[in-house]
């Protein structure tokens, strides 16, 4: 079931930038923080993730094959 809910503009800045990823949705990021309010966030570890998956999106990244050519593995 679904709901609407009503935040302020403010409250959906801070929402926004509590994101994993750009696609991530306003009910997965109130879930994990709900959920894990028990647990330290860690500001680095999503700001890392956040990084990660930027890198990703932006075909930042590297293959298998040519990580282990060029340590020479």
């Amino acid at each position: 079931m679904s709901t609407t809910i009503k935040i302020d503009e403010k409250t959906k800045t801070k929402l926004e930038h509590l994101k994993l990823h750009k696609r991530e949705s306003y009910n997965d990021v109130i879930e994990r923080l709900v959920t894990s309010q028990d647990e330290e966030l860690d500001p680095q570890t999503i700001k890392n993730i956040r990084k990660s998956l930027d890198d990703i999106e932006k075909g930042r990244v590297y293959s298998l094959a040519k990580v282990a050519k060029e340590l020479g593995l």
